[in-house]
């Protein structure tokens, strides 16, 4: 995989996940997991009771945490 590529299957559709492998793949905890989606920083849905999202909602969440701190770096920077 490329610089921050979506994974897609093989039909070219995200993948549907659970809360708990979206959180194996951001490197957090579950518990952090079921915070981001009900903050809604983590595009998520509950199907009854269990959470679930995608792992293209995952590489999103991945990419605007890197532009968010990329944003701050540079601030910081030029605060010097």
């Amino acid at each position: 995989m490329g610089e921050l590529e979506t994974r897609d299957t093989a039909k070219g559709r995200a993948r549907i996940i659970s809360l708990a492998e979206a959180a194996e793949i951001i490197g957090t905890s579950y518990p952090t997991a079921v915070r981001l989606a009900e903050s809604g920083e983590l595009k998520a849905f509950r199907i009854r009771k269990p959470w679930r999202t995608s792992d293209a909602a995952c590489d999103e969440f991945v990419r605007r945490q890197f532009e968010l701190q990329a944003l701050r770096c540079r601030s910081r920077a030029q605060g010097r």
